[in-house]
């Protein structure tokens, strides 16, 4: 299918395949849903997200008189983190598979689980050559 993303052969030294998905702006995820091609499903899977930053910053343009609040969704600062409640384990299967956050029991805070990114690394393949394809991904 046309409509799949598929991992390419790394040139790098780490040949650990991964997607990344950025949302400009924060979400708070509940679950994953991803669908694989059967016979290339990425194995050992590690699941880590860009925490949102929740920084405004104020900006003035010259000759403005009046300052501009914009929320600062640039991420290039936040550090990859491992979402440790996402625990994504992938059968060699073509069905849609489906992985829940384990949420906190407590609601102290409201924002948990909020984050701006995700990216997902995957250790091996069931593929001899390592190749992955996924048909369809959906963050909840």
């Amino acid at each position: 299918s046309d409509a799949a993303w598929k991992s390419a052969p790394s040139e790098e030294v780490d040949p650990m395949a991964y997607y990344e998905i950025y949302f400009h702006r924060p979400v708070s995820v509940k679950e994953m849903r991803v669908q694989f091609q059967g016979g290339f499903v990425g194995m050992d899977c590690i699941v880590y997200q860009k925490k949102s930053s929740n920084q405004t910053t104020t900006t003035t343009n010259e000759g403005s008189s009046s300052g501009e609040q914009q929320r600062n969704n640039d991420d290039k600062d936040v550090e990859w983190e491992e979402f440790d409640e996402l625990f994504v384990e992938p059968q060699d299967s073509i069905e849609i598979q489906t992985f829940p956050v384990d949420e906190m029991e407590s609601d102290e805070d409201e924002a948990y689980g909020t984050c701006t990114a995700l990216r997902m690394e995957f250790g091996k393949s069931t593929d001899f050559y390592g190749r992955i394809v996924i048909y369809s991904l959906e963050i909840w």
